[in-house]
């Protein structure tokens, strides 16, 4: 039996508890049979008191550790990450809490690999949108070329891991490296998962992105999707999953059948402004023109000032073709 792990540490003030309360349930509606571990803090289990959902009635094992109190919710979180697999017992499925399950999963019992990820943003490394940022975070932890310069760049939002001696030394080594890169500014547990695939030999196989659809990268897994992750970063939000359902969770203390409807039908939340971006329209966006235009729009007068500055030209030129035509 493949277990169903989540990682959970969660104040009161945040949403996390409330986005993983969602996932296990939308796990639990499609695989209603599904073991759900549950990893987390004491810090987060005696929280629950003061909350409207109670995580416990959704979770069949609780698995709970201590941390000193100078240890911050990021790294507790991370550190959960990259230690889980000597923590919990049995071959697992570790699943972000922000994300959404869609379908069955029971197809994951016949995978014949031992450890499987997922590609970040179903791409290679050149082709990435923040290829940029991965890459000077990978030289950050090892200035070397082969290494930074492996395409294969993995999501950790998502990985199935049997329960092997490779394995468990495999997390060893991860946490090792991801304490290292931490001491050196890098924060995200990526970075360090890379190092660690490269210093094994490369043991990571790659999963199907149907098992961890990256919604704003994942228009070809739309369709067949097992599992949507819409990430808790990087502004874009993916409503009502990002924010709305979670708020309710934590006002109200469960899910309604309307919110189990949308749940069920999850892989069309973009909104009514929706677009697909392909061939160069798409290098265009992953240009640093692009980067910069996005923190320019926070910037809203400005924004609208040069907008309406570059259509100038246009507008010119075609006021004096018409001048020209009724001369």
């Amino acid at each position: 039996m493949v277990k169903y792990l989540y990682c959970l540490i969660s104040a009161s003030k945040d949403i996390y508890y409330e986005q993983a309360f969602i996932s296990i349930s939308s796990l639990k509606t499609h695989n209603p049979d599904a073991f759900v571990s549950l990893l987390t803090d004491k810090e987060t289990i005696d929280s629950i008191q003061n909350r409207k959902a109670d995580i416990r009635n959704i979770a069949d094992e609780i698995i709970v550790e201590n941390f000193e109190s100078n240890v911050g919710n990021l790294k507790r979180s991370r550190i959960l990450k990259t230690t889980m697999r000597n923590r919990v017992d049995g071959d697992f499925l570790y699943i972000d809490s922000d994300t959404i399950i869609c379908q069955d999963l029971s197809d994951i019992e016949k995978f014949e690999f031992d450890l499987g990820v997922v590609l970040d943003r179903h791409t290679l490394i050149p082709h990435n949108t923040r290829e940029f940022h991965i890459k000077r975070k990978l030289k950050t932890i090892l200035d070397k070329s082969d290494f930074y310069n492996y395409p294969y760049y993995f999501n950790s939002g998502l990985l199935f891991v049997r329960d092997t001696k490779f394995n468990r030394d495999f997390f060893k080594k991860w946490n090792k490296n991801y304490l290292a890169g931490f001491q050196k500014g890098i924060i995200i547990d990526q970075s360090s998962l890379a190092l660690t695939n490269y210093q094994l030999d490369f043991p990571i196989k790659e999963l199907d992105g149907k098992w961890n659809v990256q919604v704003w990268d994942g228009a070809n897994y739309l369709r067949n999707a097992k599992i949507m992750h819409y990430f808790n970063a990087f502004g874009n939000n993916y409503e009502p999953f990002s924010y709305t359902l979670p708020l309710k969770v934590k006002e109200n203390g469960n899910l309604m059948e309307s919110d189990l409807s949308l749940i069920t039908n999850s892989q069309g939340s973009f909104g009514k402004n929706a677009y697909i971006i392909v061939g160069d329209n798409y290098k265009i966006y992953c240009s640093n023109i692009y980067r910069f235009l996005e923190k320019l729009y926070k910037h809203k007068f400005l924004f609208k000032l040069l907008d309406i500055i570059f259509v100038l030209p246009r507008i010119i030129n075609a006021k004096l073709i018409l001048w020209r035509k009724n001369k």
